[in-house]
């Protein structure tokens, strides 16, 4: 009985000695509340500006056939290409009779007219529109600086053209063109005197008395203001080629067609000058290329391209040949002599002209 009675009086404080254990046995196992988690900043993403799109690309419209071969450019290069001719077929002809010596003075002539310089510039700009290269370097300028503002920089900075990317390729070919022209011209000359000294030693020749004086003297002082025309089929094949751009495919074609002018099969490769832009007549070539291939050497600029041509230093050296000529001319007794007067005067004195101007 007394165990009995000690149970029940242990039986609550067991109870409740349970029930602590219990609660702390729950608080072990319970895991705390979870805090929130912390919020991190972001720097804002950097603003990438906006990359303007370029300018559309420049387009030049092309001018008619009929109207280029009436432009300034076409016409002087046209008058190259009639004297070229004359040069190059004398040492073919040869000379054989006095008839034969008055024509190839005659056709010479062209050496003492006031189109010789603006002649060879106008080869020479059509010779620069042929390079890729240089075309490419002039529609991009006036495609990021604008159309208007290239050619008023062109026609305000003879400097300007040469400092173009691609300048210095195209100046190249305009160089090598010149030179191996005036070199033919030289050749020529070298030809002619040559002649002259077989002709004095020839028996129908060495006391065939020269004609009429006065008549050549005249021939040589009209000369001087004599403005030729080149032939139609010549303006309209350089007229036909125009521009050649990097993605034409007949450009091989139209380039053997400008050549085949001045009768050659290629362009001339053979005369190298490391001289780039050495002459103001080479910087005025350089210029009206780039004006040509951005179409603006049409009729509207005609007087300003026949005054920009002009180059006093050329003409007062073509001036001294000729008065030279006449001078030698007026006092030869003998036909022969005319052929040294021609060769020294009418081809070797202009060629060296030509060097001094242009190279």
């Amino acid at each position: 009985m007394n165990m009995i009675h000690t149970l029940k009086r242990l039986l609550p404080a067991a109870t409740s000695t349970l029930a602590a254990l219990s609660l702390i046995s729950c608080a072990a196992t319970t895991p705390p509340p979870q805090q929130p988690a912390p919020i991190i900043a972001r720097a804002p993403a950097p603003v990438q500006p906006a990359i303007p799109a370029p300018p559309p690309p420049v387009n030049i419209p092309k001018r008619a056939v009929n109207v280029r071969m009436e432009e300034t450019l076409v016409r002087a290069a046209g008058n190259h290409a009639v004297l070229m001719s004359h040069i190059t077929q004398i040492p073919i002809l040869g000379i054989s009779a006095p008839s034969e010596l008055n024509a190839m003075m005659d056709g010479a002539a062209q050496v003492y007219s006031p189109s010789l310089g603006p002649s060879l510039i106008g080869y020479g700009a059509l010779v620069g529109v042929q390079n890729t290269s240089f075309v490419e370097s002039v529609m991009d300028a006036a495609r990021y600086q604008g159309l208007d503002t290239i050619v008023y920089k062109l026609y305000a900075d003879p400097n300007f053209a040469a400092t173009l990317p691609g300048a210095q390729h195209a100046s190249a070919d305009i160089q090598n063109a010149w030179a191996s022209d005036i070199a033919q011209i030289g050749r020529s000359g070298s030809f002619v005197k040559q002649q002259s000294y077989e002709l004095q030693k020839s028996s129908d020749w060495k006391t065939l008395r020269a004609d009429d004086r006065t008549s050549r003297l005249q021939a040589l002082e009209q000369a001087k203001s004599i403005r030729y025309t080149p032939p139609r089929a010549a303006r309209q094949s350089l007229a036909e080629i125009g521009t050649i751009r990097a993605y034409d495919t007949d450009a091989d074609m139209r380039r053997r067609q400008f050549w085949q002018v001045y009768g050659r099969s290629a362009q001339p490769q053979t005369e190298t000058y490391t001289s780039q832009y050495a002459s103001p007549m080479h910087r005025k070539a350089l210029t009206l290329s780039a004006l040509e291939i951005l179409g603006a050497t049409g009729t509207d600029s005609s007087v300003w391209i026949d005054n920009y041509m002009v180059s006093p230093k050329l003409n007062r050296c073509i001036t001294t040949a000729r008065l030279n000529a006449a001078q030698c001319v007026a006092a030869g007794h003998f036909k022969y002599e005319d052929a040294f007067c021609a060769a020294e005067h009418q081809l070797t004195e202009i060629s060296n002209c030509l060097t001094q101007n242009l190279l």
